[in-house]
């Protein structure tokens, strides 16, 4: 494993929902420039640590630190200006405007006003930053295409490219395959390495493990909440006890 500095640091996180426990001490350390995936079968807690890790819900217990900076519990909007930015299993567009404007949504709007968020004009850097990232997913000639319009695997890679415009320091993936046309799975592949080769840091949550093992430099395991198994992609999904976890003895 690189011998970088982590930049996020989850740290014995727990999650409850009344009686039900969705997390019980998860531990997940990524560290900078590597691609790091978190596996594991239905409802073995990955979102759940997505969302607490993002402040969609407040952890029950353990903390989170970004770049050795305590975010435990913060809410999303500081999150995300503290440097992590995320995508989702279903993508999140506005379908009625235009993918450009959807990326434009994306750009900071840190220390803005109501009015001047939704009338001030995107300057130029940012409008090249869009067009570059547009350019980069393969996305450009759809620019003044209504969002809605763009199939399952589009509206992914949008996200992808609306999460880059804040340069975040860590991007969080859920699921960036799911209900994607497979002639697309490689390409968002290709992607993901190709940014991951100019410095990115990614943390996904993936079920095809195909995908998993030719983007990932470091996987974590979970099950029933916690940890299960931690290592290199040919090391930690052919251990016994994670074969156990998704299909039994």
């Amino acid at each position: 494993r690189t011998d970088a500095e982590p930049v996020l640091q989850i740290e014995g996180l727990r999650k409850e929902f009344g009686g039900v426990t969705a997390l019980d001490g998860a531990t997940v350390e990524i560290r900078e420039g590597e691609i790091c995936t978190l596996v594991g079968p239905n409802g073995a807690g990955k979102t759940t640590l997505f969302n607490c890790v993002m402040g969609t819900f407040p952890p029950t217990g353990g903390t989170v630190r970004l770049r050795n900076e305590e975010i435990t519990g913060q809410p999303t909007h500081e999150t995300v200006t503290s440097g992590l930015s995320r995508t989702f299993q279903i993508p999140r567009v506005f379908p009625e405007l235009t993918v450009r404007a959807n990326m434009e949504v994306n750009q900071r709007h840190d220390d803005e006003s109501m009015f001047s968020t939704v009338y001030r004009r995107t300057d130029e850097a940012t409008d090249a930053e869009i067009e570059r990232w547009l350019s980069f997913v393969g996305l450009e000639s759809m620019a003044d295409a209504d969002a809605g319009e763009l199939s399952t695997g589009q509206q992914k890679l949008l996200n992808i490219a609306a999460t880059l415009v804040r340069d975040p320091d860590v991007l969080l993936l859920d699921e960036p395959t799911a209900g994607v046309n497979p002639g697309l799975v490689d390409d968002i592949a290709d992607l993901l390495v190709e940014l991951n080769d100019q410095g990115r840091t990614f943390f996904v949550i993936e079920h095809d493990m195909d995908f998993v093992r030719q983007i990932s430099d470091y996987i974590y395991v979970l099950a029933n909440g916690t940890n299960l198994v931690e290592g290199p992609p040919g090391e930690a999904l052919n251990d016994p006890r994670v074969l156990e976890s998704y299909f039994g003895r």
